[in-house]
């Protein structure tokens, strides 16, 4: 008997699940057990002794998405006839949406969006424009509302409060502690 892979749908032959279809997650080939997502969305873990492969799945799809900003869609990329056989088993799928989604449309979906770093007071920032570009200089003051920082140049003879925005600094060394 040919050993299920995942994607496969499996059926259960024996236990208290037996004669429950579902789709193979994962397998743990040292344990030799199945991860089977059933119908009802539960996911079980089953002996690969009790479980009979029904549906052999190798459909040329290239790549499935599945975002949180967009709760109940999957986006599926190949061609429209796999698309339906690899959603026809999948617990809750009501549907699809016959018409194809350009790149540009879920391509922030698929860019992951940077950290912002904040600066705070002590940070040492470097000045990356303006009048002071390439010095570095100690944050002694933020204004969040304003969006500016009041900041002393470190290579200044005398500390002199400088208000810069804060679209001009970077952070170089943030404050110890």
């Amino acid at each position: 008997m040919k050993k299920p892979s995942k994607g496969d749908i499996v059926e259960i032959i024996e236990g208290e699940q037996k004669g429950a279809r579902g789709l193979v997650k994962n397998i743990d080939k040292v344990n030799e057990k199945a991860e089977v997502e059933l119908s009802n969305s539960e996911s079980i873990l089953v002996s690969l002794e009790n479980i009979k492969l029904v549906e052999k799945r190798n459909l040329p799809i290239k790549a499935i998405l599945h975002t949180e900003d967009m709760k109940g869609y999957i986006f599926i990329e190949g061609e429209l006839d796999d698309v339906q056989e690899t959603i026809k088993n999948i617990p809750h799928v009501k549907g699809v949406i016959k018409k194809e989604v350009n790149i540009k449309e879920i391509e922030r979906f698929l860019i992951p969006e940077k950290e912002v770093i904040k600066i705070e007071e002590g940070d040492i920032v470097e000045i990356i424009s303006g009048p002071f570009k390439g010095e570095k200089a100690k944050v002694t003051r933020v204004d969040e509302a304003k969006q500016e920082l009041v900041i002393e140049l470190l290579d200044a003879v005398i500390p002199i409060p400088v208000t810069v925005s804060m679209n001009v600094a970077r952070i170089h060394e943030k404050k110890k502690g």
